[in-house]
């Protein structure tokens, strides 16, 4: 009877010990996989903010911005003009085909991690746009040619069905910078010494796209910055997503398989 006694005593206490070792490494699951942060978050609500107050800050210069840029020897300059045009293109359809590329090329190649450069720039440029496109129809703010001189021109809801009012924000600058974005952030994870001078040479096509679409007369400098504004935040928005989201379908179901 003792040794009964002592041998229910022993499968107990490994049956207690044993509970004990799944619960540690339940909790330590949990401990180690965090709850994703939300997708969009009072940062990135912030950010947008700040931008929309230098958006705001700088629209007492429109007007002025709008006619150095128009002057002669600013539009007559065959450098200026060649410069303009391939910006212009690097906004749309630049960063679609772009993104297009490092997609198709990672498949072709077996690399991932390239057509997931593809994959976060479509992200990115899509969320922009989508944005972008509602707050344009919302807006309704006359473009520069349309409305030379009046940089207060704004109709409400007047850009749903008016091309000439869909000047805030800018479409392409949005597009530019949510890609720059989405890029660096993505190399500075997967590639970061690529990141290192790749990210400040997005930034700066980015920029320049800005001063491309006003001198094509499309936007004033405010449409600019907001533009800007939007596609930053929508780059770390997808970024952030994918960061808290490792396995998630869409890389599962896009990427393909290193060889």
């Amino acid at each position: 009877m003792p040794n009964l006694h002592l041998h229910q005593r022993g499968r107990f206490v490994l049956a207690a010990g044993a509970g004990l070792l799944i619960a540690l490494q339940s909790l330590g699951a949990q401990v180690a996989a965090p709850k994703p942060r939300p997708v969009v978050t009072w940062h990135d609500a912030r950010l947008l903010g700040a931008f929309a107050l230098g958006a705001a800050a700088v629209m007492p210069a429109d007007r002025e911005m709008q006619r150095v840029m128009q002057r002669d020897w600013v539009q007559q300059s065959s450098l200026f003009s060649h410069a303009a045009d391939v910006f212009n293109a690097y906004g749309s359809p630049g960063v679609v085909l772009g993104g297009a590329a490092l997609y198709a090329t990672g498949w072709a190649t077996g690399r991932p991690d390239v057509a997931r450069l593809g994959v976060r720039a479509a992200e990115a440029v899509a969320l922009s746009g989508i944005v972008t496109g509602g707050v344009k129809g919302f807006a309704g703010r006359a473009r520069p040619y349309y409305s030379p001189g009046r940089p207060g021109n704004w109709r409400l809801l007047s850009g749903t069905h008016d091309g000439r009012r869909q000047s805030f924000p800018s479409g392409h600058v949005t597009a530019v910078f949510a890609f720059a974005t989405a890029l660096d952030r993505e190399l500075h994870v997967s590639h970061p010494g690529a990141e290192r001078w790749a990210g400040p040479a997005l930034y700066a096509a980015a920029a320049l796209t800005g001063l491309a679409r006003m001198h094509a007369n499309d936007h004033w400098a405010s449409d600019v910055v907001m533009g800007a504004g939007v596609g930053v935040v929508s780059g770390l928005v997808v970024a952030r997503f994918h960061a808290d989201r490792p396995q998630h379908w869409i890389d599962r179901r896009l990427l393909p398989h290193r060889r």
